[in-house]
């Protein structure tokens, strides 16, 4: 009884649009139909345009990320370049900053011995030269005395006397002389 009722409905269901379909044409005639398929065609040029759009669109988004893609693999590269010249200009700065390093604590070094050396021979120069003085010194200190004692003794002429101090004055510009 069931099924009969669910095929008496759709019958009075179908009967019902084909009456619809019918007073339609009664009242709009020819033209609803018209109206229709142009919607049809109208609703189909759509469809297909949206397709065109959405198939260009995608065309030019997969375009757009292939060159971008391109760009950023170049700017990777470049910038592992750049990375990499850097770490060996680095390294290079820092082998110069150790050789330049090393070169001035030889220097150094060096002239921290040197010193030392020209020090050492300054002072042996310089004591050399303190004993001449002090021999001179006391070398012209007896000379003055025994010449003193000899003109206490000897009562000497003016020219014997002036010709001692030409000969002391000779053998002091002599020795000054020699020794510079």
């Amino acid at each position: 009884m069931a099924k009969e009722n669910t095929k008496a409905e759709a019958a009075t269901s179908q009967n019902e649009v084909e009456n619809i379909s019918k007073i339609r044409d009664i009242l709009f005639g020819n033209n609803m139909n018209e109206y229709e398929k142009r919607f049809e065609q109208l609703e189909q040029k759509l469809a297909n345009s949206v397709q065109e759009n959405r198939i260009e669109a995608d065309k030019k988004i997969n375009a757009l990320e292939t060159f971008l893609r391109k760009e950023l693999k170049m700017l990777n590269e470049k910038n592992l370049e750049e990375e990499s010249a850097r770490i060996k200009s680095d390294k290079k700065i820092i082998a110069e900053l150790e050789a330049l390093e090393e070169s001035l604590s030889k220097f150094k070094q060096s002239t921290a011995d040197n010193f030392s050396e020209d020090r050492e021979h300054f002072l042996q120069f310089s004591n050399s030269i303190g004993e001449q003085i002090t021999e001179l010194n006391k070398s012209l200190r007896e000379r003055m005395e025994e010449i003193s004692n000899q003109l206490q003794t000897n009562k000497v002429e003016r020219s014997t006397l002036a010709m001692l101090f030409t000969d002391m004055a000779y053998n002091i510009a002599g020795e000054q002389n020699g020794e510079e």
